[in-house]
């Protein structure tokens, strides 16, 4: 047996870790070295090849990361019938399992050890500095398995005292003088009672013949019975089905008689078929709801004709029944007018506020509170042109500032030079003075930007002309317009908003009120028609006389 890979998967401190001495090589020595500094894993490596072959101790020193349940070897072996990959695992039986992760036998190691057990096989192949000096102390004892070894080695005689041992405690196991127990004395025992029972169950050849044959008759009788009870049985079946179908036979005829007239017709629609359960089932329930709509009448009927007819009253019957239905709509009337009247008076406030805040208090046609698109989109654009008239405004009166400044600091040099005794060094200054400013005013582009000043006014005013007549029918001066308070794009969408509900509010409250007259036309004419029914009340009437 070779190892060729030890796979140190969970145990002690390793943990997926592998030693790799690689295959056989050819025409060299096979030894391999492992060193390390101490605590590097030597010995751990050293005693998992021992768990490997032997199994995992019941008390495992090295299960201080990985827990019993989770430690697990791997190696790879070369054996007399090949390589072989093998796995030991902590568990009370099925510890040793193959590559696949299937159980295998010991016996697989234990016939490539020569059948030597853990302790030998560490005092022969594991020695350490404890194992070595223990084992000279018993090679120099002859004890131990170690000394034993060597001193049967020696006098030629190797393992004979321990198979005299053996041998001799087998003999005694199996016979010993005045001994119980014993193999031998079991064995007597037993056959005594097997001839016991030889004798109690023993049957002459005659007997047995006959119990025999008695028993194959009974089988054959058995096996003739059971045929027939099979033949009885399968025919008392076809009966009573045949019993079974007869109550059926009648409708079935009736069915065919009543199919025969449709013979020629052609066969039925596909998904008929599927439909025919809900059909039956429809079929039924029209069927009980046809007999309780039957009882009904012929209850009704009943009714009917014990009932006495008042002629006077059938004839005033119809407007008796309109008179219910008018109570009933004025007392809804009643009940629902004052929460009307409230709404109604909350929508006269709404639009009171709204036309206060348009400026038209006294305004009575909401048509012409509507501003139409062609007035909403100049109304927009001017909102706009007006945004960049302010900017446009604000940069002017930027610069109109700057110019002053530079106007009014000209105007101090001017002063000063004005101010100044005409000396020598003065006129040079005042001259100085006077070139720069000279220079600064020839430099300014004041009189082309005031021509095109000019020319942009002109162009600005013909264009606020034609906005403001745009702005038809509405008739003011442009400082009026821009004292105007702009609405902003909110509340324009929302005062639309609101114009369009006000709109559909009107068009519901008008067709609610040519409802109400055409059903006031109607109570007008039914109580006209009551009013020349003698002993008829109508509700002025009563009201004047209660």
């Amino acid at each position: 047996m070779r190892l060729i890979r030890l796979d140190l998967t969970r145990y002690g401190k390793f943990t997926d870790h592998r030693i790799d001495f690689g295959d056989r090589p050819s025409g060299g020595p096979d030894l391999h070295v492992v060193y390390g500094p101490n605590e590097a894993g030597k010995s751990t490596a050293l005693s998992a090849l021992l768990d490997l072959l032997f199994g995992i101790e019941p008390r495992s020193r090295y299960d201080f990361l990985h827990p019993y349940p989770t430690m697990r070897i791997g190696a790879r072996l070369e054996l007399a019938d090949g390589v072989r990959d093998l796995v030991r695992i902590k568990r009370a039986q099925g510890t040793l399992l193959d590559g696949d992760g299937q159980p295998v036998s010991d016996a697989l190691v234990a016939g490539e050890l020569g059948g030597i057990d853990r302790d030998a096989y560490r005092s022969m192949f594991s020695l350490d500095d404890d194992t070595i000096e223990a084992g000279g102390e018993s090679i120099l004892a002859s004890k131990g398995e170690l000394g034993q070894l060597l001193f049967s080695a020696s006098a030629g005689l190797a393992d004979l005292s321990r198979t005299l041992l053996a041998l001799r405690t087998e003999a005694d196991g199996f016979h010993r003088h005045r001994g119980r127990g014993t193999e031998l004395l079991l064995l007597k025992a037993r056959l005594a009672e097997l001839r016991t029972d030889r004798e109690a169950i023993d049957t002459a050849a005659s007997e047995y013949a006959q119990l025999v044959d008695s028993r194959d008759r009974a089988a054959a009788h058995y096996a003739e019975a059971m045929t027939e009870r099979g033949a009885i049985q399968a025919r008392a079946n076809d009966i009573e089905r045949r019993l079974n179908a007869l109550p059926r036979l009648s409708a079935l005829r009736a069915a065919r008689e009543r199919l025969a007239p449709l013979s020629e017709l052609p066969p039925a629609p596909l998904g008929w078929i599927e439909e025919l359960p809900s059909l039956q089932r429809r079929e039924v329930e029209l069927a009980t709801r046809r007999e309780s709509l039957e009882r009904e009448i012929a209850g009704l009927m009943e009714d009917l004709a014990g009932s006495v007819v008042d002629e006077p009253a059938l004839a005033v019957a119809d407007r008796l029944e309109g008179l219910a239905g008018l109570r009933a709509r004025h007392v809804t009337a009643d009940t629902d007018l004052p929460e009307r009247r409230l709404q109604l008076r909350a929508v006269d406030l709404a639009v009171a506020g709204v036309l206060q805040r348009l400026g038209r208090p006294d305004e009575t046609d909401p048509g012409r509170l509507v501003v139409d698109a062609s007035t909403v989109g100049a109304m927009r654009e001017l909102i706009e042109t007006r945004s960049g008239v302010a900017a446009a405004t604000g940069s002017a009166n930027a610069e109109l500032e700057k110019a002053r400044e530079r106007l009014s600091n000209a105007s101090v040099a001017l002063a000063s030079v004005a101010g100044t005794a005409p000396s020598a060094s003065g006129r040079d200054g005042a001259m100085a003075t006077l070139t720069s400013v000279l220079a600064s005013l020839r430099g300014s582009d004041h009189a082309a930007r005031l021509r095109l000043a000019e020319r942009s006014r002109a162009d600005s005013q013909d264009e606020a002309s034609e906005r403001m007549a745009g702005l038809h029918p509405w008739r003011g001066s442009p400082e009026q317009l821009i004292r105007l308070v702009v609405p902003d794009a909110g509340d324009l969408g929302r005062w639309s908003a609101q114009a369009s509900r006000a709109q559909s509010q009107v068009e519901r409250q008008e067709q609610e009120l040519e409802r109400l007259e055409g059903e006031g036309v109607r109570l007008r004419a039914e109580i006209e028609a009551m009013a020349g029914i003698a002993g008829v009340v109508d509700e002025q009437e009563a009201a004047e006389h209660p």
